[in-house]
């Protein structure tokens, strides 16, 4: 067998959630804050 690539296979889907929103939320944070530099 080879080792998941999770640190925690159990809870496989709440990484993979969790993951994906923290890149949702970054890119959102840096989106919002080029619309804000660039508005004025």
């Amino acid at each position: 067998m080879t080792e998941p690539e999770t640190p925690f296979p159990r809870h496989w889907l709440y990484y993979l959630i969790l993951k994906y929103a923290v890149i949702v939320a970054a890119v959102g944070i840096s989106l919002y804050t080029v619309y804000r530099l660039y508005r004025g």
